[in-house]
C-alpha cells in the first residue's frame, strides 16, 4: 500500500496521535505525587474498567490457546515495560532512562522483517535518525546526566525497551483476535494483577483528587491512546509505527520544558526536526515482502 494513500495516512495519524498523547503522561502523574508503581497499577486498573463499556464495539472475539497465550504475554511484557521504565527513572537521570527506553522503536524497525514478514527499507534508517534526534534533545552527557547508577539505570531502560518492542508485535497479532478495546482492557487487567503486590508494598493514602487526575490520564491516554495506536498499527505495520513512536519522548521533553521548567539544549530544535523528518520519511515509504530486494 502506498504511504500516501488514505488508509495509510489515517493509520499514521492515529499512531502519531497516540504517541503524542503518551508523551503527556507527566501532566497527569506529576500533580499526584504517588509512587510510580502505585500510579501504574491504578492506571492499569482504570484502563481495564474504562474499556469494558466499549467491548461491544469490537468484533466477536476468537478465543483459543493462541489468543490466551498472546494475551498473557502482552500482560507480562507491559508490566515489565512500565515497571522497569519507572525503576530506571528512579535509578538514574530522566535523560538516560528515556533515551534507553527509546531504543524500542529501533528494535522494532530492525526486527519487523523477521517477525512480521514485511520490509520497509527506510524504517531502520529512519529509526536511527530519530534516535539521533532524541539524543540531541535529551543530551545525556549534560549536567545531571550521570546521576545515580548509570549502568543499572540504562540496563533497566533497555529492558523496558525490549518489553515495549514486544508489545508492539503482540498488539498487532492480538487486536484482530479480540478487538482494540478488549485487547487494551484485558491485558491492562493482567498487568495490574502482576504489579499489585509491588504496589501494596508501597501502600499509601490516595486522595480523591489523585484518583480524578489518574482517571483522566487512564481514559484519554490509556484507553484512547492505546486504541488509536492499535488501530493505526493494523494499517501501517510495526516498522512504520515504531518510528512514529519516537514522537512520545519528543512530546514528553517539550512538555517538561513548557510546564515543568526543564531545560532544553540549543540542539533540541534540530533533534526535534530529525524525529519529525524520520517519521515523514518512513510513513511515505512503500513496504515490500521481506525477501525482496
Amino acid at each position: 500500500m502506498n504511504g500516501s494513500g488514505t488508509p495509510a495516512t489515517r493509520g499514521a495519524l492515529l499512531v502519531a496521535l497516540a504517541a503524542c498523547a503518551w508523551g503527556s503522561w507527566s501532566v497527569f502523574l506529576r500533580p499526584v505525587g504517588l509512587p510510580p508503581v502505585v500510579c501504574s497499577t491504578l492506571v492499569f486498573v482504570m484502563v481495564a474498567l474504562f474499556s469494558v463499556p466499549f467491548f461491544r464495539l469490537d468484533p466477536a472475539p476468537r478465543w483459543d490457546r493462541r489468543t490466551l497465550g498472546l494475551l498473557a504475554a502482552f500482560s507480562v511484557l507491559d508490566a515489565v515495560n512500565v515497571g522497569t521504565f519507572f525503576a530506571a527513572m528512579d535509578t538514574t537521570s530522566v535523560a538516560v532512562a528515556v533515551l534507553t527506553h527509546s531504543l524500542a522503536p529501533l528494535f522494532v524497525a530492525l526486527a519487523a522483517p523477521y517477525v512480521d514478514g514485511q520490509r520497509n527499507p527506510v524504517a531502520p534508517k529512519g529509526a536511527l535518525l530519530a534516535l539521533a534526534g532524541i539524543v540531541l534533545v535529551l543530551r545525556p552527557w549534560a549536567s545531571g546526566g550521570e546521576r545515580g547508577d548509570v549502568v543499572l539505570g540504562a540496563a533497566l531502560g533497555s529492558t523496558s525497551a525490549l518489553a515495549y518492542a514486544g508489545n508492539i508485535f503482540l498488539a498487532r497479532r492480538l487486536t484482530p483476535r479480540l478487538g482494540a478495546f478488549r485487547t487494551m482492557g484485558l491485558h491492562a487487567a493482567g498487568s495490574a494483577l502482576l504489579l499489585s503486590p509491588l504496589a501494596l508494598g508501597q501502600a499509601t493514602s490516595v486522595a480523591v483528587s489523585d484518583l480524578a487526575w489518574l482517571a483522566g490520564g487512564a481514559a484519554l491516554l490509556g484507553v484512547g491512546g492505546n486504541v488509536a495506536f492499535a488501530r493505526g498499527l493494523m494499517v501501517i505495520g510495526s516498522a512504520r509505527a515504531a518510528v512514529l513512536a519516537f514522537l512520545e519522548p519528543l512530546v514528553a521533553c517539550a512538555i517538561g520544558w513548557a510546564l515543568w521548567g526543564e531545560p532544553l539544549g540549543g540542539l533540541a530544535v534540530t533533534g526535534a526536526g530529525m524525529v519529525l523528518g524520520a517519521g515523514i520519511l518512513v510513513t511515505r515509504a512503500q513496504e515490500a515482502p521481506a525477501g525482496t530486494g
